[in-house]
């Protein structure tokens, strides 16, 4: 599917400027900061020694086929959690934490999720073989060897965290009918070209999301094994060309929209790319499917962001201040020009990501330092021309003083903690503390026990098990297609045939 250069660039600037100066009205600011996020986290289940678990996937969570939530993936102890897409930084977290919860909760009493990207070194030195044909989701087995075969188990079994973000559906409506509709016949053409310029704004300062957020230091014990080429400790295997990404003749072009679409398609269309879901690009464009031709006609829905590392210093594996960070980066970038020489700053932008990923945890170059405060400065003036939230601003605060001292990244952290070669020591510290405090809790979900009772809670994590959609705003709404159910925060019903009977009468259709 080969796409054709969209209309010229006239008004851009004049554009830009009207935007920015709308935003300023009470409404369409408030809709600004309050963008959606869709979490997608992969976190190993690993022995109380540091082995791989070698138990079958918890038959207790359900169908791993039909569950929208909880799965597997490239590896059977390698847990997936989907969240629902949620509005705001704090939702996202704590959708991420119930998932993580309910796993921990029905798993074997000797295993526990792993907290780091990277897995135990006992891993990389025992598991392997094991690891590489440990699947038996009927979906996805087939494709999943497959994947071991071209890319090898090693960079495959990285844990991180995909972010999806979408800014507010009115908020762009308001856009593409003010300012946009004379240049763009359809309101999904300018969604396609609105959502790269965000995916563009993401790739261009990923080298700083990177050295921020880079959490993948290899342990010295199986340097040999993981990273023979390296002769130093690094930030962020998994950001590196070592680490989860296509194979290196095999790489998305991201100098322009067009650019990108043909060549992803030709991947596809030419086999290169099995499937949609073989393409490990550091930023994608969404839709409502997995069809890149259905994606573009329809108009593009948001983008996920695939540059984050597991942050074992968060419960969740992401941090509210890493995604309000984020956020404010996606709302800087809305509201400023396209630079004129994309593809050249594209091509920097990925040597610098590099030079990022696999510098010593603890580095810094001048240049990353003075440009970093730099971009800091401008989104702190962004921040007090919108009157952005609190939140963003310590956010911002956070950065900054990563940016002084690389010691204080989440990388610059972890360099300490390495004991004998290996992590281990301090990830079976972070798993075993939140084991225990979850198993001494009295509460189904304890990150939602101040807002919500028991019989909620119950019935929240019993949804979740059966796949039945529940979002939570003042109370929790359960969904099944077009069938929908409301309950307060505070229900208390004795659910005398348990949580899981009372939803399947509740929604009868999930049974059948």
């Amino acid at each position: 599917m080969k796409r054709a250069p969209g209309p010229c660039e006239v008004t851009m600037m004049d554009r830009c400027a009207a935007m920015r100066e709308a935003m300023h009205e009470p409404e369409l600011r408030a809709r600004l900061f309050a963008g959606s996020f869709g979490m997608r986290m992969q976190a190993h289940r690993v022995l109380t020694d540091g082995r791989a678990s070698r138990y079958p996937y918890p038959s207790q969570l359900g169908s791993r086929v039909k569950n929208p939530y909880l799965t597997s993936g490239i590896s059977d102890n390698l847990m997936e959690f989907n969240a629902v897409i949620v509005k705001g930084s704090e939702a996202a977290v704590r959708q991420l934490q119930i998932l993580q919860q309910i796993v921990d909760r029905q798993m074997e009493s000797q295993e526990r999720l792993w907290p780091l990207t990277m897995p135990p070194a006992l891993v990389y030195k025992d598991d392997l073989d094991f690891l590489s044909y440990n699947c038996s989701r009927p979906d996805q087995k087939d494709f999943y060897h497959y994947l071991v075969g071209k890319y090898g188990i090693k960079s495959l079994l990285m844990g991180g965290v995909h972010v999806g973000y979408g800014l507010d559906k009115q908020l762009l409506e308001e856009i593409y009918r003010r300012f946009y509709q004379d240049k763009y016949r359809r309101q999904a053409d300018f969604q396609n070209h609105l959502y790269f310029k965000l995916a563009q704004g993401f790739y261009r300062w990923r080298w700083l999301f990177t050295y921020l957020f880079g959490a993948s230091p290899v342990a010295t014990s199986v340097k040999d094994i993981v990273a023979p080429e390296l002769e130093h400790q690094v930030r962020s295997l998994r950001n590196s060309k070592y680490g989860f990404t296509n194979l290196p003749n095999e790489q998305v072009d991201y100098s322009s929209l067009d650019a990108y679409i043909n060549s992803l398609a030709d991947y596809l269309e030419n086999g290169t790319y099995q499937n949609f879901h073989e393409y490990f690009g550091p930023v994608c464009l969404h839709g409502r499917t997995n069809n890149l031709e259905k994606t573009i006609n329809d108009g593009v829905q948001y983008i996920s962001m695939r540059g984050f590392d597991t942050d074992p210093f968060s419960k969740a594996g992401i941090s509210e201040d890493t995604l309000n960070f984020l956020e404010l980066v996606m709302i800087y970038t809305l509201l400023t020009e396209t630079p004129d020489d994309m593809a050249d700053k594209v091509k920097v932008a990925t040597e610098r990501n590099e030079q990022a990923a696999l510098q010593e945890p603890t580095a810094q170059e001048d240049w990353m330092k003075e440009e970093g405060l730099d971009f800091v400065n401008q989104l702190e003036a962004f921040c007090e021309e919108y009157d952005a939230p609190r939140k963003y601003r310590l956010a911002l605060k956070f950065v900054q003083r990563r940016i002084e001292d690389p010691s204080l990244t989440i990388a610059g952290q972890m360099a300490s903690k390495m004991e004998n070669g290996t992590m281990l020591s301090f990830g079976l510290k972070v798993a075993n503390d939140r084991y225990l405090e979850l198993v001494q809790s009295s509460q189904p979900l304890a990150v939602i026990a101040k807002g919500y009772s028991v019989t909620a809670q119950e019935l929240i994590r019993a949804a979740i098990v059966l796949g039945i959609q529940v979002w939570l705003d003042h109370g929790a709404r359960f969904n099944v297609g077009n069938h929908e159910e409301l309950l307060p925060a505070d229900v208390d019903l004795p659910l005398e045939e348990g949580p899981q009977q009372y939803l399947l009468n509740l929604f009868p259709e999930v049974g059948n």
